[in-house]
């Protein structure tokens, strides 16, 4: 299915009436800008240090076997990440649970952490948000398929400008090292809106953790964007993005 959400076409796959995630029939575009209200996650370019010079037309490095224990279930994502990351990353964010309902053979939980007040720097308010969600498959086989389909949407969209009505500016696709069996990050920007969003897509065993980091700095204090407000670097959401991964990791060791 392909969803238009704030401007930008997303690709989602229904998991029983739960939070979208992916389908794999037919390519979609990536998801990237937030809605209207408030900045939302996607993609990111230039990578943290750890990244390797991978670029678009790399191969996954994951293969058909995984030396990680598989996954049982599916911990409570908000717990996962501790409030010292999330008050730093996501400056004044609560965390709510999301919608993600079990189906397509796998288990599925996920959580968002959103600004609830202003948080004023320099004369903007510097605002964050945070998604996460972990799906645990069946075997690594259906996990790796799962990513395959996400990794596909990042390189359809690395390094291009797509214009009116999706205005948004995508960052070259970055593979990530250390982090389960392969992961891939990508950095885009609403060119309108000015928000930023990094997207990362690990897998890990049987388990695959979809992780988009928004930020957003608009002048004044304003709650939503405008062209006054400036996006994050993308250096700072890569980074971002990378960290809160490795901290989802511990939680499903």
């Amino acid at each position: 299915m392909v969803a238009l959400i704030g401007g930008v076409v997303l690709a989602t796959r229904d998991a029983g009436g739960g939070t979208p995630i992916a389908e794999p029939p037919a390519k979609v575009d990536l998801p990237v800008t937030p809605p209207t209200d408030r900045p939302s996650p996607g993609p990111s370019l230039d990578p943290p240090s750890s990244a390797p010079e991978r670029t678009a037309e790399a191969s996954p490095s994951a293969t058909a076997t995984s030396t990680f224990a598989p996954v049982a279930d599916v911990p409570e994502v908000c717990d996962m990440l501790p409030e010292s990351l999330t008050s730093r990353l996501a400056p004044k964010s609560a965390s709510a649970p999301g919608v993600a309902k079990d189906g397509y053979g796998a288990k599925r939980k996920d959580c968002r952490w959103d600004q609830k007040g202003y948080h004023m720097v320099g004369g903007y308010n510097l605002s964050r948000s945070i998604n996460v969600k972990v799906n645990a498959f069946q075997d690594h086989d259906n996990a790796l398929e799962d990513a395959d389909f996400m990794w596909d949407s990042m390189r359809d969209f690395s390094g291009q400008t797509r214009e009116d009505p999706y205005n948004t500016k995508y960052g070259e696709i970055k593979e990530v090292s250390g982090l389960g069996d392969a992961a891939y990050m990508i950095y885009s920007e609403h060119t309108v809106r000015r928000t930023a969003t990094a997207w990362i897509y690990v897998v890990r065993g049987n388990a695959t953790l979809d992780i988009r980091f928004t930020g957003v700095d608009n002048k004044g204090r304003e709650i939503l964007s405008n062209e006054n407000s400036r996006p994050v670097p993308e250096e700072e959401m890569l980074k971002g993005v990378e960290e809160i991964a490795k901290e989802v990791l511990k939680g499903l060791s």
